[in-house]
């Protein structure tokens, strides 16, 4: 997340937790300044335990806040929304209004439904312009960074569920990444055959999106063949 953050520019991060983020990107000086928010008075006590100890208490400033309702437009220019539910950070993004204006490049780390995030930024305006697959043991983590589209980005089914760029960057993490949301759609579509009144637009949504991803597990494979 940090190398995806606008360097030499104030950031800002979402529910900080305790802070590590904003502390890293401070003390390494690839920002100048950063502004951590949090709902809830617990981790942003926990943020300053972090910051105090790293010894940048006067360049992070802590502030109590639902989502973006903690920033004024124009102060920062790189926001970080990570380590929540993808609906949950697409919600946050699609609320966020004018504390967006000025922010340059939303860097997104979603826990699960990248495909919402990725379906909300596109509708709100925004590119991808970059994805990366990170492996921390037995779970792979996305983090993507977006920007602001001069023309709103069409975003095809294929991009939506496993990203513009990590399709296009292929690799062994994005199989194994395709071949786990492959099994959690097999699973799905199962319990849904075998639901009492089966809904049969929910079906064939299923269908097809696991249609695209053994197409995809398929093309990886033929990148292999010499």
């Amino acid at each position: 997340m940090a190398g995806f953050v606008l360097p030499g520019r104030p950031v800002a991060d979402i529910g900080t937790d305790h802070g590590l983020l904003p502390a890293y990107l401070v003390v390494t000086g690839r920002v100048p300044r950063a502004i951590a928010t949090d709902l809830r008075p617990g981790p942003l006590e926990a943020a300053r335990r972090t910051l105090r100890a790293a010894g940048v208490e006067d360049r992070v400033e802590l502030r109590r806040g639902d989502g973006f309702a903690a920033l004024r437009p124009g102060e920062v220019a790189t926001a970080v929304v990570a380590g929540m539910g993808g609906a949950h950070v697409a919600e946050l993004v699609a609320r966020a209004g004018q504390a967006l204006d000025g922010v340059g490049r939303l860097v997104l780390q979603p826990r699960g439904a990248e495909e919402v995030v990725r379906r909300t930024l596109a509708a709100l305006g925004w590119g991808i312009v970059d994805e990366a697959l990170v492996a921390d043991g037995r779970h792979i983590y996305v983090v993507l960074a977006a920007e602001r589209a001069a023309q709103p980005p069409a975003l095809s089914e294929e991009d939506a569920l496993l990203g513009p760029v990590l399709r296009r960057r292929g690799g062994k993490l994005f199989r194994r990444y395709v071949a786990r949301h492959r099994d959690r759609l097999q699973e799905a579509l199962a319990g849904a055959r075998r639901a009492r009144d089966p809904d049969p637009g929910y079906l064939r949504r299923l269908a097809g999106q696991l249609r695209i991803l053994e197409e995809a597990l398929a093309d990886e494979e033929r990148r292999d063949v010499p």
